[in-house]
């Protein structure tokens, strides 16, 4: 049988479309695995083995050497909760594990805090607050350019019949939530909305009921990651194209997507020391 990881990490990715399971050639030779084998694969956080049919390919894929889908996709999984230190797995099998944030990045890796970065988030709420509703969001390397190595950028559809304001809110959260996974020293926080960037600078009061939990959820995350330096700033719409094409991208796809650069994740995580 061949031993595979659930979490990501330099060598095991996740994997996407039709294949359940994706291996390198040089990894298949060497475990004299064929293309359409059904392989065994283990996985360490619940100790059960689980046999899939497998594709060999060296095109187009990440510099990973498996790659394989998440439990969903597999058919091992019947929930998942998901929090700001990581997730908790419920298995078809009854079965519960919980995956922590540092794992899911690093593997079983000692990182130090590096960085800095700039994230971008923007809400849109069409025949505000009466039609439908998504959020994007992007994370840049370094403080000065819009256009700097991406590191992540993602996208969420949020339903019908909410205002634009709830919607920057859960931008800058989903945003605010991947970025604190990347062991960043400073985040530059940009947003178009003068009304949310005052609000979380204390400058202006919130009244708004929804609002008042959007922004709690915004300094709960803040404070659970006080040793990163934050500053939010607010920017001009025509400047935050990248955010709002991807919030309208949620809208009309009505889909959740984040996508994330691995090679410039890589790059930028500094690992210090094996375990």
């Amino acid at each position: 049988p061949v031993y595979a990881v659930a979490t990501r990490s330099y060598s095991v990715g996740l994997a996407t479309g039709d294949d359940l399971v994706i291996i390198r050639p040089r990894i298949a030779n060497a475990l004299n695995i064929h293309d359409g084998d059904q392989v065994d694969f283990t996985f360490e956080e619940i100790g059960e083995t689980f046999a899939f049919k497998v594709k060999v390919r060296n095109d187009g894929i990440p510099p990973c050497d498996v790659l394989i889908h998440d439990f969903f996709h597999l058919n091992l999984a019947k929930c998942v909760e998901t929090y700001s230190e990581g997730e908790c797995i419920e298995m078809i099998s009854g079965q519960t594990f919980s995956t922590q944030m540092q794992e899911m990045w690093a593997g079983m890796k000692i990182v130090e805090k590096k960085g800095p970065a700039r994230l971008f988030f923007d809400g849109a709420s069409r025949n505000n607050p009466k039609g439908p509703t998504g959020y994007g969001f992007h994370i840049v390397r370094g403080t000065y350019s819009i256009n700097a190595d991406e590191l992540i950028r993602g996208y969420g559809y949020c339903g019908m019949n909410r205002s634009n304001n709830e919607i920057e809110y859960e931008g800058l959260i989903d945003g605010l939530t991947w970025a604190t996974r990347l062991d960043l020293k400073t985040l530059d926080i940009n947003g178009d909305s003068k009304l949310i960037i005052k609000q979380i600078n204390g400058e202006y009061s919130v009244k708004n009921p929804r609002l008042k939990a959007l922004l709690y959820k915004v300094q709960e995350l803040l404070q659970k990651n006080c040793d990163l330096k934050c500053n939010f700033q607010y920017m001009p719409r025509e400047e935050n194209n990248i955010a709002d094409s991807l919030a309208n991208q949620a809208i009309d796809l009505r889909k959740n997507l984040t996508t994330c650069n691995w090679p410039n994740i890589n790059n930028l995580m500094a690992v210090t020391h094996d375990y």
